[in-house]
């Protein structure tokens, strides 16, 4: 009967190589996850400062010129 630790699955990396590696692509998903979902937010935000007043300003363009 071995500890808690190695009950669990954190024992010794290399007696256990494949646990090894499966919670290394565990951890590198959740990393790259975090980092896609972080990097859409942060575009979202670029295209809000830097889009949206250039959409305003070319929908005032467009008005001014349908009236003259």
């Amino acid at each position: 009967m071995g500890s808690e630790k190695e009950q669990k699955g954190f024992g010794d990396p290399f007696l256990n190589p494949m646990g090894l590696w499966q919670r290394y692509f565990l951890n590198w998903i959740q990393a790259s996850t975090g980092f896609y979902e972080n990097a859409m937010k942060a575009n979202e935000y670029w295209l809000k400062a830097f889009w949206d007043p250039w959409l305003r300003a070319s929908a005032r363009q467009k008005e001014k010129t349908k009236v003259e």
